[in-house]
């Protein structure tokens, strides 16, 4: 049976392999079927859409069918904890062919399409990982240092916060170098605190990083920014996790960040 529009519609905004495997299956429903499957695809969409909301700006769009998820293949031996290289967006790509959709390791590759946001291995399909790649899709990122700062404060569980701590402290201790040595060292520690670390050291780790001056600076340059693309207003537009709210602000009633993480507040550090 050939099929009704909308779920014909619906499909082909897939991925190719999606494409056909759906297509194939619903071939052989009745019309009325074909509208129970559409249903319960749309179901699993707005469950997507929840699940990566929290981590998002305010006013995200977050368009489930540009959402992918990309593996090599098992000859390539990875191993459980995926590659260093967790999501990609490729929203600013309209060519088929460009090579910059082509993905290598160890010789193996992966195909990313166009204008969509891929999570690459299974274990990063998670939605801090997605919601990372939609800001760039959606241009609410910024930088990536600002990016990375906003994963931070989208933290909603103890995972989140170890993991963003550690990505955005490391940025930041690159970004520092040898030029500024205090500085190395401070995100070098930052870092550091996150590795095989109690839950409170990494609490405590985030505060700090989140007041230290080089971050403190650049959600400052959001406040008024000639480059708001470059600069968003972190402190305003940017989500707060519960979690981050409860354990690092310590205020489950926020709704930016506080003064205390401004030029001029508290500053200390571990």
């Amino acid at each position: 049976m050939a099929l009704i529009p909308e779920l014909k519609e619906y499909i082909d905004k897939g991925s190719p392999e999606a494409k056909s495997v759906l297509t194939k299956a619903a071939n052989k429903m009745s019309e009325a079927q074909q509208r129970d499957f559409l249903a319960s695809l749309q179901l699993g969409d707005a469950e997507f859409q929840l699940a990566v909301a929290p981590y998002m700006p305010k006013g995200s769009t977050i368009d489930p069918s540009r959402a992918r998820l990309k593996a090599f293949p098992k000859e390539a031996g990875i191993g459980p904890r995926g590659l260093t290289l967790k999501g990609v967006s490729t929203g600013n790509i309209k060519d088929p062919e460009n090579p910059n959709l082509r993905q290598e390791f160890r010789g193996y590759e992966v195909m990313l399409e166009p204008e969509t946001v891929s999570a690459i291995e299974a274990i990063n399909a998670t939605p801090r990982v997605f919601a990372h790649e939609y800001r760039h899709f959606e241009d609410t990122d910024g930088l990536e240092i600002i990016n990375r700062i906003q994963d931070l404060m989208a933290s909603q569980n103890r995972d989140d916060l170890r993991a963003n701590t550690r990505m955005l402290a490391e940025m930041a201790r690159r970004r520092a170098g040898m030029e500024d040595q205090e500085a190395f060292k401070l995100y070098t520690d930052l870092y550091n605190t996150t590795i095989n670390s109690s839950e409170e050291e990494v609490i405590e780790a985030a505060k700090a990083l989140m007041r230290s001056p080089d971050i403190v600076e650049y959600m400052d340059m959001g406040i008024n920014a000639i480059s708001p693309d470059l600069f968003p207003d972190v402190r305003k537009k940017g989500a707060l996790g519960n979690y981050f709210k409860r354990v690092v602000l310590e205020d489950t009633d926020a709704t930016e960040m506080p003064k205390d993480f401004r030029a001029g507040g508290r500053t200390r550090l571990i």
